[in-house]
């Protein structure tokens, strides 16, 4: 009978170190490797701007997500955090030269420059008052519908009219998939409209690419509607 006492407590003891190691906890490792990324980016950040921000916006998500336990959220944004920022710094590395003569130019520009707030104003209402549209990709595919090469037109038409603008191409998708596919997908959809854009004459200097992957969706259910508005590319005027 002792025996036996003694192997119910066993089993219990083993149940509850069973139950202990399998509780969920913050992915650290994931969360600091995003920290470290984004910290060495941080000096570069004038150069990469817009993958930057999005890697400090990612992180911000990621620690959002541990404070509401959502441990598996959490560590899939803060690697894609981690992707950003070290894609950042790659980016402002291989452009330092250009980027820096670009600010300094900016710089002596302001310095210079002595537009009135009104005529700054009166220069960008023209631009305001226009639409871009968002460009809608097909299941699984780089390439888009004739409904979506309209879209794109009236987006050529906008580029034509605002020849000054940079426009940030986002790629999205759905969230079938792995987070490394669709982070690749999303970038081929930026790329193909970018491509688009240029073979018609747009200046490829005016048009930078970004892809979210999963990790932006504007629809959360499951059906096929959903899924079809996050399979997209959005253009963000800068």
């Amino acid at each position: 009978m002792g025996a036996m006492k003694s192997l119910g407590r066993v089993s219990v003891v083993a149940a509850l170190l069973v139950g202990l190691t399998g509780c969920p906890k913050p992915p650290q490792e994931a969360l600091d490797a995003a920290e470290a990324a984004v910290l060495a980016a941080e000096g570069r950040k004038d150069c990469a701007g817009e993958k930057f921000a999005a890697a400090e916006a990612l992180l911000a998500e990621a620690r959002a997500h541990v404070e509401a336990e959502e441990f598996e959220a959490a560590e899939r944004k803060a690697r894609a955090a981690e992707r950003l920022a070290r894609e950042a710094q790659q980016q402002a590395d291989e452009t330092w030269e250009d980027c820096q003569r670009r600010l300094e130019a900016a710089r002596r520009a302001a310095e210079g420059g002595s537009s009135s707030v009104e005529e700054t104003r009166e220069e960008r209402e023209p631009q305001e008052e226009l639409k871009l549209t968002t460009v809608y990709f097909p299941y699984n595919s780089a390439e888009i519908s004739e409904a979506s090469r309209q879209a794109l037109e009236t987006n050529l038409g906008w580029l034509r009219q605002n020849p000054d603008v940079v426009v940030l191409l986002e790629g999205h998708t759905d969230d079938r998939g792995t987070s490394e596919f669709n982070v690749a997908l999303g970038e081929r959809r930026a790329r193909f409209v970018r491509d688009f854009m240029i073979q018609r004459g747009v200046d490829g200097e005016r048009l930078r690419t970004l892809s979210y992957g999963e990790e932006k969706p504007v629809a959360f259910g499951q059906s096929e509607g959903d899924f079809s508005r996050n399979r997209r590319v959005e253009f963000i005027p800068r």
